[in-house]
């Protein structure tokens, strides 16, 4: 023990290097967590799921419109945790991809599941939830003013993906019975009416006149300042857009779907916008060729931000900036692109604090190994040694407990013999009438040699005179 403290005060300067190194690669990692954190669009997955779990089907007393929840969702086997996965699909234009083009996606996903029995019939609820949308310029006009904006036509459930910051009012969703409201940015808000609290307002696109439903905050990071620009923006119901451009396509759809295995979301959306499957897909994988050349490009977004997938994306970090396609990415997607290349450099700098450390230490582990004062043959032979010794104080004890016990027993016999009679031939021995010897009352035996006799006799007439 000695030794091992000598050395480490020896070289406490490594050591110290080594644990200054190690906190700033947890103040590094737990920097990384907090970016991928503020991804919420890259999150509905892990919301989903927590929610699936509580069956969310309360009812409430305040009327019977509220008697169940906004979104009813179940998991698929009662109160079990499902996995679920959130899959992106942006779309090229010149698709020209429609309601109709998102209609047969929803019925290739939903015949995936009841194919598996993972339908919704099983469990009541909804499984799984979507949201599209496209983006194109309009104007919209308030009395004599006219702005020109960015209006993003949404459906599905898209402020569920996106749940941008309500300064005022409410979302809208595609449930909603009139597709009349539409919501606004803070920079439109302020621009058109010099104000957030607009709720209720009213603006024109075209002949139509539309609601104001809310108001979202723009987020005022780096990257979003960059991708969002300084459009002002409003989110309205991409069938009203439809209403006054028909040609206008659908760029972008997303799913929450049941992920039970891996890749299983992944490959049920590849195959709903009749891409290669999984089996033609791990064949292309051979080629190590990370570009996509279809017109449709799909990323799981759940494990964008994992180490191991960082990794895979560092080692084709060269072939980022090459496009293949004709596909545009929303704002949204575009942060989360800006936040992979921050993760990565996070990651490449997180493994440089690491070689020092883990070099060093294997290092002064080896130094500790030189100067042991014992070997592996010393420690086998000395446990043999103990073993052979324990055995032999066995055997010991054993035998003289044994000896014990047969001393015990020889005393115990000798004093049996002490307590019981035993005839005695010492005593003198007295004549019968008949001139024969008796001892004790029984007369001994004439059967004796003539010389003893004679003795004995001669004895006795002495004894007799």
């Amino acid at each position: 023990m000695k030794v091992i403290k000598d050395y480490i005060v020896q070289h406490r300067r490594i050591l110290l290097i080594d644990a200054i190194l190690l906190v700033i690669f947890l103040a590094v990692g737990r920097e990384a967590h907090k970016m991928a954190d503020a991804m919420v669009s890259q999150q509905e997955a892990a919301r989903w799921e927590n929610d699936a779990v509580t069956n969310v089907t309360k009812k409430k007393d305040d009327g019977p419109d509220k008697n169940k929840k906004k979104l009813n969702i179940r998991s698929l086997v009662g109160e079990k945790r499902m996995p679920y996965a959130q899959v992106s699909a942006f779309i090229s234009p010149g698709r020209m991809f429609d309601i109709d083009g998102i209609n047969d996606v929803r019925g290739s996903l939903q015949s995936t599941l009841v194919k598996d029995a993972r339908g919704e019939s099983q469990t009541g609820g909804r499984v799984w939830i979507d949201a599209y949308s496209c983006e194109t310029d309009i104007s919209l006009r308030k009395d004599s003013n006219n702005l020109s904006v960015k209006a993003v036509g949404i459906g599905g459930d898209f402020f569920q993906f996106h749940p941008m910051k309500l300064l005022s009012g409410s979302y809208i969703s595609e449930s909603d019975i009139n597709h009349d409201r539409i919501v606004v940015d803070e920079n439109f808000a302020w621009t058109m009416f010099g104000s957030n609290d607009i709720v209720g307002m009213q603006v024109w696109y075209g002949d139509n006149i539309y609601y104001i439903a809310g108001v979202v905050k723009v987020d005022e990071d780096d990257i979003s300042e960059y991708a969002y620009g300084d459009q002002n923006r409003v989110y309205m119901m991409y069938d009203e857009l439809k209403k006054k451009n028909d040609s206008i396509p659908i760029t972008c759809y997303e799913v929450v779907y049941p992920n039970p295995i891996s890749n299983y979301a992944f490959y049920a959306v590849r195959t709903a916008y009749g891409l290669s499957d999984e089996e033609s897909d791990q064949l292309d994988k051979k080629k190590d060729n990370p570009l996509s050349f279809d017109d449709v490009e799909i990323i799981e977004n759940t494990k964008r931000y994992n180490d191991m997938e960082l990794l895979l994306k560092v080692k084709h970090w060269n072939l980022r900036t090459m496009r293949t396609s004709s596909i545009g990415y929303p704002f949204w997607e575009n942060i989360a692109r800006v936040c992979d290349e921050r993760l990565m450099i996070l990651l490449l700098l997180r493994l440089v604090l690491l070689v020092f450390p883990v070099i060093s230490i294997i290092w002064l582990i080896y130094g500790l190994w030189e100067r042991r004062t014992w070997t592996f043959k010393a420690l086998i032979v000395g446990k043999i040694d103990d073993l052979v010794e324990k055995r032999r104080a066995e055997k010991y004890y054993q035998q003289e407990n044994e000896n014990e016990e047969m001393e015990k027993q020889s005393e115990e016999g000798m004093t049996e013999d002490d307590e019981s009679p035993a005839t005695s031939y010492d005593e003198s021995p007295e004549i019968a009438d008949d001139g024969s010897l008796e001892a004790d009352g029984d007369v001994l035996p004439e059967t004796v040699e003539d010389d003893t006799e004679i003795e004995l006799v001669s004895v006795l007439d002495e004894d007799l005179l």
